[in-house]
């Protein structure tokens, strides 16, 4: 009988899984090169990682056989990045996949999280492809299609950005001028009322709490790229910058239902793209739904060019 369990890992038990994982990726798009050491203290490093947990699956002899590992940093919600589970391909792929991820849903049940989901990124329509299986795997667990999304990159050195004025009746203040309270309702106000298929297909406190990770003032900010639009007193825009390592990525980026059409969002984005600009960056990134035409045709109006694409499947208790 198969055992699946999350526990703390021995280096030996690094190395298995590292053997396994390459044994998984070798002559597939996932194959990286990286070797064996390197794979190990990947996985170490992983483990020692208290945001993220490692599953494995063991046969009855206590060989392992498969492993999964999830980010479980957010309130209510649980996350697995990339094509996992990996199983042992000497064995029977989906029954080891599916005990796998069964034992996940159990668990998030156990931790009371709402929301389980995964995120496929496609660089090449060979990862789409080799995805397949993975995506049968978890809709015949239960998960359900969230959104496709399109990672979409300029850059500004070959970008030209025109002059807007401010628009009339508008005010621009710095983001961290504000307030989670103040910003949570027009932040609502703007995704609810969005193409935005992620968070539309999350419950309302989980939708809240995506809102509190949009507008978290601890994470590196360009201040002067992230702004809040307020018109007569009221908070009718925003656009967030924030720094991850070397990359920059503008969102998120929304403007009230009562204000659209005119120009808002259009002023917003151009204006965070200058100050970025000005401070010497050139390449910016950012996702959207790929159900988003309007917000597609202003992307790709400044530079913005799709790189991949990315799927997201989801399962609730």
């Amino acid at each position: 009988m198969m055992k699946v369990e999350t526990k703390p890992l021995s280096r030996d038990e690094c190395k298995a899984l590292a053997r396994l994982t390459l044994a998984a990726r070798k002559g597939t798009p996932l194959e990286t090169g990286r070797s064996f050491e390197e794979t190990v203290a990947s996985i170490e490093k992983l483990s020692a990682n208290k945001d993220f947990q490692i599953l494995i699956a063991q046969d009855e002899q206590g060989a392992i056989v498969g492993w999964t590992y999830d980010y479980i940093a957010f309130p209510l919600m649980t996350f697995i990045s990339g094509f996992f589970p990996l199983v042992d391909p000497t064995r029977e792929p989906a029954e080891i996949a599916l005990a796998i991820i069964e034992a996940e849903k159990r668990k998030i049940g156990e931790y009371g999280d709402t929301r389980l989901e995964i995120e496929l990124v496609f660089p090449t329509k060979t990862h789409r492809d080799f995805s397949e299986p993975f995506v049968g795997w978890y809709q015949k667990c239960g998960f359900k299609f969230a959104a496709e999304e399109a990672h979409m990159k300029t850059d500004l050195k070959t970008t030209e950005l025109p002059e807007l004025d401010l628009p009339r009746n508008c005010t621009l203040r710095r983001f961290s001028e504000f307030s989670f309270e103040q910003l949570e309702v027009p932040g609502f106000q703007v995704f609810e009322n969005s193409s935005d298929d992620l968070f539309l297909s999350s419950s309302r406190d989980e939708q809240r709490v995506t809102l509190e990770h949009f507008f978290d003032k601890s994470k590196p900010l360009i201040e002067e790229a992230s702004l809040v639009l307020e018109e007569a007193g009221k908070i009718t825009g925003f656009v967030i910058t924030k720094k991850e390592g070397e990359e920059v990525e503008i969102g998120p980026i929304g403007v009230i239902p009562e204000a659209r059409g005119k120009g808002l969002g259009s002023y917003l984005l151009v204006t965070a793209l200058r100050k970025i600009k000005e401070s010497g960056i050139s390449t910016v990134s950012l996702d959207m739904s790929i159900a988003n035409h309007p917000a597609r045709r202003l992307y790709q109006r400044y530079g913005f060019k799709e790189v991949h694409h990315k799927q997201f499947y989801y399962w609730s208790p």
